[in-house]
């Protein structure tokens, strides 16, 4: 049984993983997750500013496994070993586990709902802006209004609730995984400092 150590953020306790009888455990956690009975699961990945934050979420009976790590915590190739060992065993026990690519439906809805809202703002900025509703600032709400409109849009656009979440089979998702693997992502302030 090998143990996977690491801090989920800069800020939190380390956990130690372990997979043993295919079984996901945590120490000091609760009880221990059979992975043949996980009936969904969900991995995401976002990159920031030189930080990449990725979990995978398990569903089962018993509820919820938050599996969560963000790029500067430490001991990014025992995150990254934990999951392709999770995947490793859904391959061998329950391969016709489909994993979502993506955020879950209720942050998807969040998300379209707050880029619904940033967009109708901008909308109402560019119309306050070129109807001279408040007598002054005109071009100053225009062009409030113009980028609202150009940030907005597209996360409400890209988060909509009728779009599904790209499904992949355990290999598939083990193979991309395996590119996220490499070195830690370059921080951009890095490179405008040391040129």
């Amino acid at each position: 049984m090998r143990e996977f150590s690491f801090k989920p953020a800069p800020v939190r306790k380390e956990q130690t993983w372990a997979i043993k009888d295919d079984h996901l455990m945590r120490r000091g956690g609760s009880a221990a997750l059979n992975l043949a009975k996980v009936t969904g699961a969900s991995w995401n990945t976002v990159s920031y500013r030189g930080t990449r934050s990725a979990w995978l979420h398990l569903e089962s009976e018993a509820g919820t496994t938050k599996i969560e790590y963000t790029d500067n915590g430490g001991a990014r190739d025992d995150f990254f070993g934990l999951i392709q060992a999770i995947l490793a065993v859904f391959q061998r026990v329950n391969p016709g586990l489909e994993i979502e690519y993506g955020y879950s439906a209720p942050w998807r809805v969040a998300l379209f709902i707050l880029g619904l809202l940033g967009t109708m703002g901008g909308v109402f900025f560019i119309f306050a802006g070129l109807t001279n509703m408040t007598g002054r600032g005109q071009v100053e709400a225009t062009i409030v209004g113009g980028a609202l409109v150009i940030l907005m849009l597209p996360v409400a656009w890209t988060c909509r609730p009728n779009m599904q979440a790209a499904k992949f089979g355990a290999a598939a998702l083990s193979a991309e995984i395996a590119q996220l693997g490499g070195p830690p992502m370059p921080d951009p302030d890095d490179a405008q400092r040391n040129p």
